[in-house]
C-alpha cells in the first residue's frame, strides 16, 4: 500500500492530459526531420545520385539552426483571419502544417534525376515549415503547461519526438521495400494532416504576460511616437521592432541571472554526447559486429533506453528541482560514458554492446529531458517562442561543430582516449550548472531539500 501509495505520487506529474497532448504534438515535429535529412539522402543515392551530390543536399536543413532568426515573426505577427478565429499558437502550428503536407506530397511527385533544383527547393521548404512549427510548439508548450509539469511534458514531447523520427527512418524505408518513394512521401505527407486535425481538436493555450516587459514596450512605443523627427509610420515600425526583435533578448538577460552561463550551458552541456556523434556505430562496426547486431542494439534498444531515461529524467525535475537534475544527470551521464571503453576491453561481446547501449542511453535521456526542461524556467511567457528558439539553436549549433570534428579526433587521439575526452567534456557543464547555482542562491546538496515544489526557482510570469 505505501508502495502504491509512493507510485502514485512519482507519477502524478504523467497524469495530467496536458503531459499527453505532448506526445502528439511532439511526433508531428519529429516526423520531417529525416525526410530531409538522413531519409532523403538514402533516397537519393538509391536514384543513382552520387554521394557528393546527394551530401549537398543536408544543406536544407539550415533553418533548424537558423530558426531564432525569424522566430520573433512568429511570436509576435498575426496572420490574417487564421489568429482572430484560431489563435496565435494554433494559426501558426496550422499554416506551418500545411505547407509541411503541401511540400511532402509534392516531393513525392518529383523525379531525382529530372528535378534535382526542384527537390532541394521543396525540401528547404519543407525543413523552414518544420522549423517553424518548432518554434510555435515552444510557445505552445510554455502557455500550456505550468512549471510543476515541465519535466513530464518535455519527457512525453521527446517520446513523440522520437517516435516520429522513427516514422521518418525505419518507418520510411520499411514502406520503401514494397513501394516507390515518391508514394512513401505521399503517405507522409497524409500522416502530416493528422496533425492538422489535431491542431484543431487542441486547446488555444491562455498567454500568461509578463506585465512589467509590455510596459517597457509601451514606454518605448510612447517615446518614438512623440519623438519630433519620426513619422507615425515609422515610430509605429520600429515599436514593433523594438518589442518583437529588441526586447525578447533584454528580457532574458534581465530576468536570468547569470545569463551568459545559461547560454553557454545550451552548447557545452551535451558537449560528451556532441562529439561522439556518429561515431559509435563506426566504433562498433570496426569492432566486429554486424550491421544487424549494431542496428538492433543502438536504433531499436537505444531508442526504447533514450525513451525511459526520459521519462525518469521527468521525474527526476519535479522531485529534484532543475539544477539538482540538471547537475546529478549530466554527472551520470558522464560516467556511462565510460561504458565506451568496456566495449573496447570486452570486444566483439554482444552482452557488453547491450550494457553499454542501455547506461549511455538511459542517462542520455535524463539529461536531455532535464535540459529541454530547464529551457522553459528561463523563459518569459512573452517571448518564449523566441527565447526557446534561441537556446534551441545553440545546442543544435554545439552539436553540428563538435560532430565535425569527431572524426579527426578519433583518428589523433584513437579510440580509447577519444571515449576518455569525450566523458571529460562534460566537466565545463558541470561547472557552469555549480556556478549558476551559486549564482541563483541554489543548492545542488540533498541534505537539505526544500518541502515546497522543487521548482521553487521558475520564474513564472
Amino acid at each position: 500500500m505505501i508502495v502504491a501509495s509512493k507510485f502514485s505520487k512519482i507519477a502524478l506529474p504523467y497524469r495530467d492530459r496536458r503531459v499527453w497532448v505532448m506526445v502528439v504534438l511532439g511526433f508531428f515535429s519529429g516526423l520531417p526531420l529525416l525526410l530531409t535529412g538522413s531519409t532523403m539522402t538514402f533516397w537519393l543515392s538509391t536514384e543513382g545520385l552520387n554521394l557528393k551530390t546527394a551530401a549537398l543536399f543536408s544543406l536544407v536543413a539550415l533553418p533548424y539552426p537558423l530558426k531564432f532568426f525569424w522566430a520573433p515573426l512568429v511570436d509576435r505577427l498575426k496572420i490574417p483571419y487564421l489568429t482572430n478565429f484560431f489563435g496565435r499558437r494554433r494559426s501558426w502550428m496550422l499554416l506551418a502544417q500545411t505547407l509541411l503536407a503541401a511540400g511532402l506530397f509534392y516531393m513525392g511527385t518529383l523525379s531525382p534525376h529530372e528535378n534535382k533544383v526542384l527537390i532541394a527547393l521543396t525540401a528547404f521548404i519543407i525543413a523552414f515549415s518544420s522549423a517553424t512549427l518548432t518554434i510555435v510548439l515552444f510557445g505552445y508548450q510554455f502557455e500550456r503547461l505550468g512549471p510543476t509539469q515541465y519535466g513530464a511534458g518535455e519527457a512525453t514531447f521527446v517520446f513523440g519526438y522520437r517516435l516520429g523520427m522513427l516514422m521518418a527512418g525505419a518507418g520510411a524505408l520499411y514502406l520503401a521495400s514494397s513501394m516507390t518513394w515518391g508514394a512513401v512521401y505521399q503517405i507522409m505527407s497524409l500522416l502530416s494532416v493528422g496533425g492538422l486535425i489535431f491542431t484543431l481538436c487542441i486547446r488555444e493555450p491562455t498567454p500568461k504576460p509578463n506585465h512589467e516587459a509590455l510596459q517597457r514596450e509601451k514606454n518605448m512605443q510612447k517615446y518614438l511616437h512623440s519623438h519630433p523627427k519620426l513619422s507615425s509610420r515609422q515610430a509605429h515600425f520600429l515599436a514593433w521592432g523594438y518589442a518583437a526583435i529588441i526586447c525578447p533578448f533584454s528580457d532574458f538577460i534581465r530576468r536570468n541571472k547569470g545569463w551568459f552561463l545559461c547560454l553557454a550551458l545550451m552548447f557545452f552541456y551535451r558537449l560528451g554526447d556532441n562529439l561522439i556523434g556518429n561515431m559509435s556505430a563506426i566504433f562498433y562496426s570496426e569492432w566486429g559486429f554486424t550491421n544487424t547486431e549494431i542496428a538492433q542494439a543502438s536504433k531499436t534498444f537505444g531508442m526504447a533506453a533514450t525513451i525511459f531515461g526520459g521519462f525518469i529524467g521527468g521525474i527526476l525535475a519535479t522531485r529534484w528541482g532543475m539544477m539538482r537534475c540538471l547537475f546529478y544527470c549530466c554527472l551520470l551521464h558522464a560516467i556511462a560514458t565510460l561504458a565506451y571503453l568496456y566495449v573496447y576491453y570486452q570486444g566483439n561481446d554482444l552482452a557488453a554492446l547491450y550494457l553499454s547501449i542501455a547506461l549511455e542511453n538511459i542517462t542520455g535521456g535524463m539529461r536531455v529531458t532535464a535540459l529541454f526542461a530547464y529551457q522553459l524556467t528561463l523563459c518569459s511567457s512573452t517571448y518564449a517562442a523566441t527565447q526557446l528558439s534561441l537556446l534551441s539553436s545553440l545546442i543544435e549549433f554545439g552539436r553540428t561543430t563538435c560532430s565535425a570534428i569527431s572524426g579527426w579526433l578519433v583518428t589523433f587521439l584513437g579510440w580509447h582516449s577519444f571515449f576518455l575526452l569525450a566523458t571529460v567534456a562534460s566537466f565545463p557543464a558541470l561547472l557552469i550548472i555549480f556556478l549558476l547555482a551559486r549564482t541563483r542562491g541554489d543548492t545542488l546538496s540533498f541534505k537539505k531539500i526544500p518541502s515546497q515544489s522543487p521548482l521553487k526557482t521558475v520564474h513564472y510570469s
